[in-house]
């Protein structure tokens, strides 16, 4: 089988973005594949404001969007599994909090998602009892469940870990979401780890052979914060995207940890003075890549995945403020779909730039604002390549047009430009995917000159 060698740019910078918008309405990356990611729509929400009301609401299968106001303190054993039903949206309104308080195995934890397809969970405050090695359970764990987009969350003091992802789950969106541990680890658990402060894990065992090509998971513009000593997150099987997300805890060991057949791609990301950003712990993953991040080294380790979806990746430096500020359980409303705007109200343009001005002309090209570039006006004017006709050689490219994956007739280093003559790839082997870029004409250089290609 050929070998496939996917295209990453510096990557999917294809439209403007307002930083404290994206993910915000509408969520972003994984969930929006498989049919998308919806909740309970706009049904009238029913609030609650005791455990016994909470309980009630998010496990019927007839009320679609549940509101919790004021803070609910869980009883021992109280964790709630919802399981088995669809279409639904939990959202926490201003300074409401879930609490737990339960060290045991069996009833430590506060939301259990087990099969549970379409589910939106936003501004919600989960705090737990603190780390403790007791082989309990999460403030919040998916199981085989599909289409969940968890949003403006925060996360404290989980006994077993944070928020954990598992058993065949599928479709996950993790924006604006905190992750930290306020309390003291808490020693001599059953399970022997001291400190257990692991805040989230992808994929529960090497042996749960049924998370191969499950576990599709975005994080984006979320923070791992002080207290997190490992597990930011660790990965077996999944194809994770880490994209813009902020380390700062100042007792890690490591941040992400690519484990067992991991497939990572991590972009953007801000290390704050983080000694092993990315753990490549075994070396018995997949891929990983890791490009255009600060604090940590670039790494090309196996050929990573190809997400089918665009996301707009700011500038590492760029994206600390927005996080600070907007990151956790800070929507005023439940309407909102941004708590930024007050905080920060910059915008990420294409060019990566917070309040700047650059946009993708009708070419398809970051014009303006810094990029020294004059955006175009009119398709006329993306006629015209600088790349010389004189200079285009024959090359066995099959198919030509293609819709997508591309295979050249032998194993070469390429570069890819656009019709303007801009490169925007690079690579060596014998195939390209180009699912994700627009219609076109594209040129590959290789050591013979330049190919025409057209994208259909």
């Amino acid at each position: 089988m050929k070998k496939i060698l996917h295209l990453l740019l510096g990557i999917f910078f294809l439209t403007s973005l307002n930083v404290n918008g994206q993910g915000q309405c509408t969520p972003k990356g994984w969930a929006t594949e498989n049919g998308g990611t919806t909740g309970g729509g706009d049904a009238s929400p029913v609030v609650v404001d005791n455990y016994s009301d909470l309980k009630s609401a998010v496990t019927s299968g007839s009320i679609a969007v549940v509101h919790i106001q004021g803070s609910i303190t869980f009883p021992a054993n109280g964790k709630i599994t919802i399981q088995d039903i669809s279409n639904k949206t939990i959202l926490g309104l201003p300074g409401s909090k879930l609490i737990s308080t339960d060290l045991t195995s069996s009833g430590s934890g506060i939301f259990y998602i087990k099969r549970v397809d379409n589910l939106i969970m936003r501004n919600i405050h989960f705090e737990g009892p603190g780390a403790y090695d007791n082989d309990g359970n999460d403030n919040l764990t998916i199981d085989n469940s599909r289409n969940i987009w968890v949003d403006h969350c925060e996360f404290h003091d989980g006994m077993d870990g944070n928020f954990d992802i598992k058993n065949q789950a599928d479709f996950i969106s993790v924006t604006w979401c905190t992750f930290s541990y306020d309390k003291d680890p808490i020693p001599d658990g059953p399970g022997g780890t001291d400190d257990h402060r692991f805040s989230n894990l992808i994929g529960s065992s090497d042996s749960a052979t049924g998370d191969e090509g499950k576990l599709r998971i975005t994080f984006q513009y979320c923070w791992w914060g002080e207290g997190c000593k490992e597990r930011m997150p660790r990965i077996r099987y999944g194809k994770v995207h880490m994209a813009n997300n902020l380390f700062s805890s100042s007792v890690s060991n490591h941040c992400i940890r690519a484990g067992y057949k991991a497939d990572i791609l991590a972009e953007g990301n801000y290390f704050d003075n983080q000694q092993k950003p990315i753990d490549l712990f075994d070396g018995d993953y997949t891929a990983v890549y890791a490009s255009n991040n600060s604090g940590a080294s670039n790494i090309e380790n196996g050929t990573v995945f190809v997400p089918p979806y665009t996301l707009t990746i700011a500038t590492p430096d760029n994206i600390i403020t927005p996080i600070k500020s907007c990151a956790g359980a800070t929507l005023s409303d439940p309407t909102d779909c941004s708590s930024c705007s007050a905080n920060n109200p910059g915008v990420v343009d294409c060019n990566g730039d917070i309040g700047g001005s650059a946009y993708v002309d009708v070419c398809g090209k970051c014009a303006g604002g810094n990029t020294g570039i004059t955006p175009a006006t009119s398709p006329d004017e993306c006629l015209t390549t600088s790349i010389p006709e004189t200079d285009v050689t024959p090359l066995l490219i099959h198919p030509n047009p293609t819709k997508g994956l591309i295979y050249l007739n032998k194993s070469t280093h390429w570069q890819l430009f656009n019709h303007l003559g801009n490169k925007i790839a690079e690579g060596k082997g014998d195939a390209l995917e180009l699912t994700h870029y627009l219609p076109g004409t594209y040129f590959i250089k290789t050591e013979e000159g330049y190919h025409k290609l057209i994208k259909i």
